[in-house]
């Protein structure tokens, strides 16, 4: 028997619609990339993170100075508090440390993140305060002794919902929002969040550009949020929520794929095939940016190799991996 209130949303047929899209581009995305982005990406899409998250809480800072703060250069220090650079760089960077489903994690994120920039940091505010969407006044936030219970039944939904994590991590981030459970760094806190939720439904996702797709859309975000207060109802969210994580996962695809070895396509394929037996198709059907004479020349090195094991011939021939 559930022990939580659900968050006041609707499954629309867009939503439905863009989980299926997600689905698709997802598993186009692990297999481009082997379930793996590249070290120099993985660099780049976290710095890029860190600059956008910081720009949509209105800092006048340039991806110069994330990138020299990243590599410790004193120098280059910007006109703000540095540390404004500094923890959000590290609270990027322990992004998969974070447990998604632990108030007392979600704490400690935010102790990091506002270390010397706010009072109490990674505590609940105890006051009331004005709520702000993004620099503009909207509404009152909920009663500072409504903050424990709201975020108490906030982490219960999301950790013990059967709602897909996708829809449970849109759902959290706007509920957050509302419930304003610190007394300064709201935003970056949810956008960080947000992060390592999704991160806890497929790793690939922590490197979606999502900060900057907000930024870019800030207007249309805006829009929807006052929209979303006015109805009581977080389900425009969610639609533009999914539809920035799936325009997220297209720019994925449309990027560079990287230098990937026939070892390293074979070592993937084992770790997803749970047959015993497999064909040249079902290979081919794994890879879909591979053409019929790569995926030949793969079978054949790992064959050679030892890798798998080979029986019949032409359009009658399978293989089988040998036991490690």
């Amino acid at each position: 028997m559930k022990s939580f209130q659900i968050p006041a949303f609707a499954i629309t047929s867009r939503t439905l619609e863009l989980v299926a899209s997600l689905s698709e581009k997802t598993g186009a995305v692990n297999t481009l990339f082997l379930n793996k982005l590249p070290e120099h990406l993985q660099q780049k899409q976290m710095l890029t993170a860190v600059y956008t998250t910081l720009k949509l809480e209105g800092l006048n800072l340039t991806d110069q100075d994330v990138a020299a703060c990243f590599e410790n250069n004193e120098n280059a220090t910007p006109e703000h508090n540095p540390d404004e650079i500094g923890n959000t760089l590290t609270a990027y960077q322990m992004l998969a440390q974070w447990h998604p489903f632990s108030k007392a994690s979600f704490a400690s994120a935010h102790q990091m993140l506002m270390q010397g920039l706010a009072d109490a940091p990674g505590e609940f505010r105890t006051e009331q305060v004005e709520l702000k969407l993004y620099r503009k006044k909207i509404s009152v936030a909920p009663d500072a002794k409504m903050v424990l219970p709201l975020m108490n039944n906030l982490f219960s939904y999301v950790k013990t919902s059967r709602d897909l994590l996708l829809i449970r991590s849109c759902v959290f981030y706007y509920e957050m929002t509302f419930i304003h459970p610190f007394k300064a760094g709201n935003g970056r806190m949810a956008r960080l969040w947000l992060k390592v939720l999704l991160n806890e439904y497929n790793p690939l996702y922590k490197f979606l550009p999502i900060e900057s797709l907000m930024l870019a859309r800030e207007h249309q975000l805006i829009d929807i949020l006052s929209r979303c207060r006015k109805s009581g109802k977080s389900s425009l969210f969610i639609e533009f929520m999914l539809s920035i994580i799936d325009e997220g996962l297209q720019q994925m695809l449309l990027s560079k794929p990287p230098v990937i070895s026939a070892e390293d396509r074979m070592e993937a394929f084992r770790q997803s095939f749970v047959q015993d037996m497999f064909t040249r198709k079902e290979y081919l059907q794994f890879f879909k940016n591979i053409s019929t004479a790569t995926a030949s020349r793969d079978l054949l090195t790992a064959t050679d190799q030892g890798i798998i094991h080979k029986t019949g011939d032409k359009n009658q021939t399978v293989y089988r991996f040998r036991t490690k």
